[in-house]
């Protein structure tokens, strides 16, 4: 991981790490892009967690 600066910005910042999020977040990254993701709870906790058994 690098750190993200005012020189070296990311192209995307993906807030929730549920199902939607991660795959939101792995379809940017294998395009090219710079992404950060960021969840205020364990990953697939919420909804994610219960619907999609993760």
């Amino acid at each position: 991981m690098r750190a993200t600066t005012a020189e070296n910005p990311l192209d995307v910042l993906v807030v929730g790490g549920g199902v939607n999020g991660a795959g939101a977040a792995f379809d940017a990254a294998t395009r090219g892009l710079s992404v950060g993701l960021v969840e205020s709870h364990d990953w697939a906790s919420g909804t994610s967690s219960r619907s999609s058994k993760l």
